[in-house]
């Protein structure tokens, strides 16, 4: 029965490329609540919307694709080629003016990265130009959207780098890899809304040196509703449950921290 509901969800056009373990863990988390089918597919349907966000339409996926083969061909700087695909989402959209700073202050305390991880990674691989590290990088990104992670990887390729991207939903599957620094933008909210104690268990789970985690400070309608406050007051406990905060920093409309701990090697 489980996964004929899953099926049926991924018929739908907006869910059809997201990962068959999310949507699965999802119908688990909401099958006790209702006795239709038809009400649990809306449910789970309305779920994946709630907290997930927008997914990139297949317009969006579609330009993606044409820019990276713009770039296959050598036709275009990569940096341009990678500040047009940014625009495509509102939270890499939102980091355009801040990137360099952002990966200036983080490397500043981790030192640039031989290797890195990338969890609920969305489009930020694509700003990897904008880190300015003149070596090879073993870069681990994880996405629900296989899409997303076919693109990532023609990046990655395009860079030099290993095509490391997978489709992993990291709240429900395990993290084998080890890395120098992971990042962690803008989920654990996200993973709280899911199922209540994921952030901490996330955290736990992370083999790494360094986890950078950062928060909204804005509403996606633009409104602040003392988020600072409030994800400060609720997050910062977890975070210290298992790592050390060694640095905690604003820049445009995200707070962000650096921290050392965690399941470190």
């Amino acid at each position: 029965m489980l996964e004929e509901v899953v099926e049926k969800i991924q018929l739908s056009k907006k869910y059809k490329y997201i990962s068959e373990k999310t949507i699965l863990e999802l119908v688990k988390i909401e099958l006790p609540k209702h006795k239709s089918e038809k009400n649990l597919i809306k449910a789970v349907k309305n779920r994946l919307h709630q907290v997930y966000g927008a997914f990139l339409s297949r317009k969006d996926t579609e330009k993606i694709s044409k820019l990276l083969s713009t770039l296959e061909s050598g036709g275009e700087d990569i940096r341009d080629i990678a500040k047009e695909i940014l625009r495509l989402h509102q939270s890499t959209r939102e980091r355009l003016d801040i990137y360099e700073e952002l990966y200036r202050e983080i490397f500043d305390v981790t030192g640039k990265p031989s290797s890195m991880m990338d969890l609920a990674c969305g489009l930020n691989p694509f700003s990897i130009p904008y880190m300015n590290i003149d070596r090879h990088v073993d870069y681990y990104a994880y996405d629900i959207d296989s899409t997303v992670i076919e693109n990532v990887n023609r990046f990655l390729g395009i860079l030099g780098y290993p095509r490391l991207a997978s489709v992993k939903d990291v709240l429900f599957e395990r993290i084998e890899e080890y890395s120098d620094l992971c990042l962690l933008f803008k989920f654990l909210p996200t993973a709280e809304r899911i199922r209540k104690g994921s952030s901490s268990r996330l955290l736990k789970s992370i083999n790494s040196r360094f986890i950078v985690v950062s928060f909204p400070l804005k509403s996606i309608s633009g409104k602040e509703k003392g988020m600072l406050e409030n994800y400060s007051r609720i997050f910062e406990p977890v975070m210290e449950e298992s790592c050390k905060i060694k640095k905690k920093f604003v820049l445009g409309n995200e707070i962000f921290y650096i921290l050392t701990g965690g399941n470190d090697g």
